[in-house]
């Protein structure tokens, strides 16, 4: 690893608060002449934030994206992650790297092995931004959860997003929360559609924030995945035996969550309108907190992104597969009966 001091972004927050939209947003306006990398790490086994993040056909290059799937970076820390950063500062040389852990991975552990030893030389680590949901920041439950507690006091930039959702009370209160907090943040924005201005990404960090529960992001690592492979390779979502209407399904569990994602053949054409109907109302899947996807429909390919109870839906160019991944509170969720409902939807012959 030759590189040298590569300014590099970590961007937090909880699942659903616009990371991985921000990032696309900040990609869009990547100098043509500079190449940016992109490391993202999902909590369950189907990545399909790599798909949401590839650029349309006229701005792919000078970005990679490269993706760590199954669980919070902390729990993939040392040769995982420095093996991918590496490969990434080897092979892609960037000018930047950005770097998206999943919605309950714990700052601390990434923010310790950036600035150790074997990283410190080659990443410049800047201000941590933290993205929040601006409407529940008053709901008492979630502010007494350690580890979005400890998101945010991590952070050096702390942005209320989805603003253009929320109410003025709720923008009012969150800005009231974010002034009072300690240390101050340097930067407090509000914004929508994760419309963010790249001069944050060469903000400096303040190395010397410490998390309010430094052995939080150690628990991470006994958590465990819960892997059920039911098509295809067990180790990996190997796409080298998909064939039409037989996906590769992958699930995960841990930390409170489960999450179950498919990989379909690229074959599969979806029904779009149906697909839309379930995937707002998926009855098999209680207490739904993520669902994302991306799927080939007859006209153009899509990209559907869903946080409990809100979903959008838009092109994308991604071309290779469709797939989806689905996150919700443990529970009693009937997964069989929701890839049932997906293969009832693939248009035959």
């Amino acid at each position: 690893m030759t590189a040298a001091n590569v300014p590099t972004t970590l961007f937090t927050g909880f699942f659903g608060v616009g990371k991985t939209t921000a990032i696309r947003h900040l990609l869009s306006r990547k100098p043509p002449d500079e190449r940016w990398a992109v490391l993202v790490n999902e909590f369950g086994e189907v990545p399909v934030d790599g798909a949401a993040l590839e650029p349309d056909e006229a701005e792919t290059d000078g970005v990679v994206i490269r993706e760590i799937a199954g669980g919070c970076m902390c729990c993939a820390m040392n040769l995982p992650m420095k093996a991918a950063i590496a490969d990434v500062l080897r092979r892609a040389r960037p000018e930047r790297l950005i770097i998206e852990p999943t919605g309950i991975g714990h700052p601390a552990g990434i923010l310790d092995e950036l600035r150790g030893d074997d990283l410190r030389a080659a990443v410049d680590v800047g201000a941590v931004i933290c993205l929040v949901d601006p409407r529940v920041v008053q709901d008492p439950r979630l502010r007494e959860v350690a580890l979005l507690r400890d998101q945010v006091h991590l952070a050096d930039v702390l942005v209320a997003n989805k603003a253009d959702l929320a109410a003025d009370g709720d923008l009012k209160a969150f800005d009231a929360w974010a002034r009072d907090l300690f240390p101050p943040k340097a930067v407090i924005e509000t914004t929508s559609r994760g419309v963010l201005d790249p001069a944050l990404l060469d903000l400096a960090g303040d190395a010397a924030r410490a998390p309010l529960f430094p052995h939080l992001h150690d628990h991470a690592h006994d958590h465990g995945h819960d892997h059920g492979h039911d098509h295809g390779s067990p180790d990996s979502p190997d796409t080298g035996n998909l064939s039409p209407g037989k996906p590769i399904r992958r699930r995960s569990a841990g930390e409170g969550f489960d999450a179950c994602g498919w990989i379909f053949d690229a074959r599969d054409v979806f029904r779009r309108d149906e697909l839309v109907d379930l995937l707002g109302h998926p009855g098999p899947v209680g207490n739904l907190q993520r669902l994302k996807g991306v799927f080939r429909t007859p006209d153009e390919w899509l990209l559907i992104d869903r946080v409990r109870n809100e979903m959008t839906v838009m092109p994308i160019a991604y071309r290779r597969d469709s797939r989806v991944e689905v996150i919700a509170e443990t529970g009693n969720t009937d997964w069989t009966v929701l890839e049932g409902a997906l293969l009832e939807l693939i248009e035959t012959g």
